[in-house]
């Protein structure tokens, strides 16, 4: 239990084990309330391991041990994610660990998904949304060894890409010319860059006398400061090749040393000036992330190796490249479609009438 300082402000304690002299080491918790400082108490004990009993934790409690024993090991924008969930799933999180049912739990997703949104956006979550809030709630309780059993989850929605193609593709490459997300534009596109390697690049991954670039780390902006991480999967880590037109835009680059960023933007600033320049120009609204699925599309489309198209991407297989990326021009299709139908009506000259 907290107890008042001489300050007014409320300390709790945790023994957290005896030194070599055999002094009793604790650590110290001060807020501004006993509950505060009492519940900054606990949320370290469960995430340092310590025994506590199950009916004085609430699902709350057990998420933020949970955040604080994986911070450092999981990237920030997971830590960030599942913050984001803890702040907004709403006030079933203060039920007792001991307390949660699978009915109980059931009901508080589906409200979840349907209750009122406090970000601004309209309509229910999404069904990403969902699932992720689940999935860090089954992690929190399987850590404090709850088994509430299965609930059932709205099924993912098949996804409806705006891929550029050919056309497309000249349109955007004329309305970016000159601005300051043309280098970002263009490495997604030639060298089906995500937009946290566009960023993490620096000169010194340019190979310029090969025209190669390196890609080795990712770089993401949360609440304002830059994080650096691995690229997403083992075979993000890769070389691409570029065009002496895309390298002679790094080149005019200004920069102070070898290690400076190339593309100074953040992510997110890179989304919304994408987005801005399609407004513009009166272009189809489409991702930034489509220009990945239209490195992909319009290569297979023109039958580049499929091979080359999977390394240069960074996919360890085929399988999420060809069901997710690899979507088919329209032009292609109806040619295509000609073909299989002229395949057929051969079949039906045997018994064609003149």
């Amino acid at each position: 239990m907290a107890t008042k300082l001489p300050n007014g402000r409320y300390r709790a304690q945790v023994f957290i084990g005896i030194d070599d002299s055999g002094k009793r080491l604790y650590k110290s918790f001060i807020g501004d309330t006993a509950d505060e400082a009492d519940y900054a108490a606990l949320t370290y004990k469960l995430g340092y391991g310590k025994r506590v009993e199950r009916k004085n934790v609430t699902l709350r409690t057990a998420m933020r041990a949970c955040i604080e024993s994986k911070r450092g090991i999981l990237s920030p924008a997971t830590i960030v994610g599942y913050e984001v969930i803890e702040r907004n799933f709403g006030a079933f999180l203060d039920t007792p660990l001991h307390k949660i049912t699978k009915i109980n739990l059931q009901t508080a997703i589906n409200q979840y998904m349907f209750a009122p949104r406090n970000d601004g956006k309209k309509g229910t979550r999404s069904v990403k949304s969902v699932r992720n809030a689940y999935g860090f709630i089954s992690s929190v309780l399987k850590q404090n060894d709850i088994n509430v059993g299965e609930i059932v989850l709205p099924s993912p929605k098949e996804v409806e890409y705006a891929t550029p193609f050919d056309n497309e593709l000249t349109q955007i490459f004329a309305a970016v010319k000159g601005s300051s997300i043309e280098l970002p534009v263009l490495l997604a596109v030639f060298c089906s860059l995500r937009r946290e390697e566009i960023c993490g690049l620096r000169f010194s991954d340019v190979d310029r006398k090969n025209n190669a670039i390196h890609i080795s780390q990712a770089r993401l902006r949360i609440k304002g400061v830059d994080h650096i991480k691995d690229p997403k999967t083992k075979t993000s880590r890769r070389t691409v090749f570029a065009t002496d037109y895309i390298m002679s835009l790094i080149d005019a680059v200004p920069r102070q040393s070898d290690e400076d960023y190339i593309v100074k933007l953040c992510p997110d600033s890179i989304t919304k000036r994408f987005g801005e320049s399609l407004t513009a120009h009166n272009i189809p609204r489409c991702r930034f992330h489509d220009l990945r699925h239209a490195f992909v599309s319009v290569l297979a489309d023109h039958g580049v190796d499929e091979k080359y198209i999977q390394h240069i991407g960074g996919w360890a297989s085929d399988a999420v490249m060809k069901r997710v990326y690899m979507q088919l021009n329209a032009r292609t299709l109806q040619s295509k479609s000609a073909t299989a139908n002229s395949i057929f009506e051969s079949f039906l000259q045997p018994f064609a009438t003149d």
